[in-house]
């Protein structure tokens, strides 16, 4: 009896609570279509870009063979590992546009521009969710310790600004949900994942991954469990792995909401708000109290973290990513990935020096200050966050959340020549985006009279955004614009003066392509495979120009290189013709008709072989060796 009255009090207190807190549905939702408008305006300019001869001549030539839907098209998207591991998801929507646009650069890029603008509203919802009233649930949970003690534990007004998920005004959690949506939709680091069609893979898979951890708001944000929205949770995470591996890092997420601001490890009634696991995951509620918190946070999620182990372990499995782990040591791959924690906090809130490509260094140690600086602050973080934990959760939570979808992309397992990439950011920003914006919100009710100057601090940095963003998307125009501005950071990249020599070469303008193509031979290390073809596009480009002596010399080492160059091998017996050493010419075009015939038909007609073709001691023999190539 000494207790209902309390009782009474405290439900009355969680009711008013939840009415104060009260938004009406349209107003969320048009604020979420506003931002995203907004940022699809802002990347309005992406769909008069074309394609790039990065990656996504990989994905046209696949598309070009495929052609249409069909069972043999669906089967080799379903088990190919090409480009780079499994993703059918991706491949299939690629699919789908080459049958509406065909080579139509503007319906491909299309696809990304929509699939960025419902990410972005995607992104609001989840935080809406996650900036809902705790403060009703802290008092569920403590109500019936309360009830059988006597004592009442409020949370303290300072976790409650600093989580920014506790006590907030209505028009405080519509900021704070437009701001961290507008950002992500209009940030210059999102412009690689939108304008570049190869990239869709890793935009598409966050549009899941934000799904997913929306619908598991929805499963357990209450204090319990829904099956439906569990097994849609489930559902999307399948959906993103197939899309792409990256993927694997959504159970730590989610373990991080458990944490804050779900608190479900604190919970008196974890027992009741997990899944048992005779249903896959789902089912009905254990009661099973004697095991720790974590545990059954754990065995609640054992079906994702398969499923993600899963597609961990074939992402890594595959050939290109096994080799690749010979080349840097455990200890480098970690410095890397260090440094690249904090290259993305760094651009994040200031995106100056943007690049579409960063070369790994080639001196990674820890005494080298580019790595020794960021292991220092990731340490300093990890500190502050694990001290602060009780104050400050959303710091702890947001930092394991961001190293989590950093994880697959951060050079722990090398794929490719870049040491960080601006892709990589689009949805690992989330995280650290609530920390700034609960920083922001303190901010503003620490020192209301600053407020007019905060507003206008955060209007300048939007609009700065915009105009990054802007100019970043007039990079990804072309070949020629993007390795250009590589170029202009990173002068003797061999990597990315090959391909602007390529993108020159493409363009027939010769003479500007010798330079570009020279720096990169020089600077290639002898030992990588790339060197080889950069001689044979060197050697092709020294053709055009008529150095012919320069040419043989160039396409002799890409052929003792790398005899599968067939191309390096047919330019070779062009030189040769060229220089009037015609015996040589002929023996390398008998060579190569040998091995593919089909280079016969461009030989018959080619001006460099005119005078083989003509000359009366070979004109017998090379008219009957292209005509014997042809059948």
């Amino acid at each position: 009896m000494g207790v209902e009255p309390r009782r009474l009090e405290i439900l009355v207190s969680v009711e008013q609570e939840r009415s104060g807190d009260e938004i009406p549905m349209r107003t969320l939702v048009g604020l979420l279509l506003l931002v995203s408008a907004i940022s699809l305006w802002v990347f309005r300019p992406v769909l008069a870009n074309g394609f790039v001869h990065w990656d996504d001549h990989i994905y046209l030539a696949e598309l070009i063979r495929m052609g249409r839907f069909s069972l043999s098209s669906l089967r080799w998207m379903w088990t190919s590992l090409q480009p780079f591991y499994l993703q059918p998801i991706a491949w299939m929507t690629h699919l789908a546009d080459y049958q509406l646009w065909g080579l139509e650069p503007m319906g491909h890029h299309a696809t990304n521009w929509m699939f960025h603008g419902v990410y972005v509203a995607l992104v609001g919802a989840l935080v809406w969710m996650l900036t809902s009233p705790v403060a009703a649930v802290y008092n569920h949970r403590n109500l019936e310790e309360e009830l059988t003690t006597g004592a009442h534990r409020a949370p303290l007004q300072d976790d409650i600004q600093w989580a920014t998920v506790g006590g907030l005004q209505p028009v405080e959690r519509l900021a704070m949900t437009a701001g961290v949506a507008l950002v992500c939709g209009i940030h210059p680091l999102q412009v690689e994942s939108v304008a570049w069609v190869a990239a869709r893979n890793g935009l598409l898979c966050s549009l899941w991954m934000v799904a997913a951890l929306c619908t598991y708001m929805r499963a357990v944000g209450d204090a319990g469990t829904n099956r439906r929205w569990w097994w849609a949770t489930v559902t999307l995470h399948a959906i993103a792995l197939l899309t792409k591996p990256f993927a694997v890092s959504l159970p730590v997420v989610m373990l991080a909401m458990d944490f804050f601001p779900l608190q479900r490890h604190l919970s008196q009634d974890v027992g009741r708000e997990t899944f048992g696991q005779n249903q896959c995951g789902v089912g009905r509620p254990s009661h099973n109290r004697a095991l720790p918190s974590w545990w059954r946070l754990l065995r609640e999620k054992w079906l994702v973290i398969v499923m993600s182990a899963g597609a961990a372990v074939g992402a890594i499995s595959a050939p290109e990513h096994l080799e690749n782990l010979h080349e840097y040591t455990l200890g480098a791959r970690l410095l890397v990935a260090t440094r690249g924690v904090v290259f993305y906090l760094w651009k994040l809130a200031w995106p100056s020096w943007l690049s579409p490509f960063y070369p790994l260094s080639n001196h990674v140690s820890l005494w080298n200050v580019e790595f020794l600086v960021p292991v220092l602050v990731c340490v300093a973080i990890t500190v502050v966050a694990v001290w602060q934990q009780k104050r400050t959760p959303v710091l702890l939570a947001a930092w394991v959340s961001y190293l989590a979808l950093l994880l697959p992309v951060s050079g722990l397992v090398q794929v490719g020549g870049q040491a960080v990439a601006d892709r990589y950011a689009y949805l690992a920003m989330m995280p650290v985006l609530v920390v700034l914006g609960s920083g922001v919100l303190w901010v503003w009710r620490r020192w209301r009279l600053s407020g007019i100057a905060l507003c206008v601090a955060v209007a300048v940095w939007m609009v700065f955004l915009g105009l990054k963003t802007r100019g970043q998307i007039a990079i990804w125009h072309d070949d020629l614009s993007l390795w250009g501005a590589a170029l202009s950071h990173f002068p003797n990249d061999p990597l990315a003066n090959y391909n602007l020599a390529l993108a020159l070469l493409r363009a027939e303008r010769f003479t500007e392509a010798r330079a570009p193509a020279e720096r990169a031979v020089d600077n290639s290390d002898p030992h990588t495979p790339q060197l080889p073809m950069a001689r044979e596009t060197l050697g092709v480009i020294y053709l055009a120009t008529h150095a012919y002596g320069p040419a043989v010399e160039q396409l002799q080492q890409a052929v003792a290189a790398d005899p599968t160059l067939l191309a390096a091998r047919y330019n070779l017996a062009c030189a040769y013709t060229r220089m009037g050493r015609l015996t040589e010419a002929y023996d390398v075009l008998r060579n190569l008709l040998a091995a593919r015939p089909e280079y016969a038909s461009v030989a018959s007609r080619d001006g460099h072989l005119a005078a083989l073709r003509n000359d009366p001691d070979y004109a017998a023999r090379f008219t009957a060796l292209v005509d014997g190539a042809k059948r």
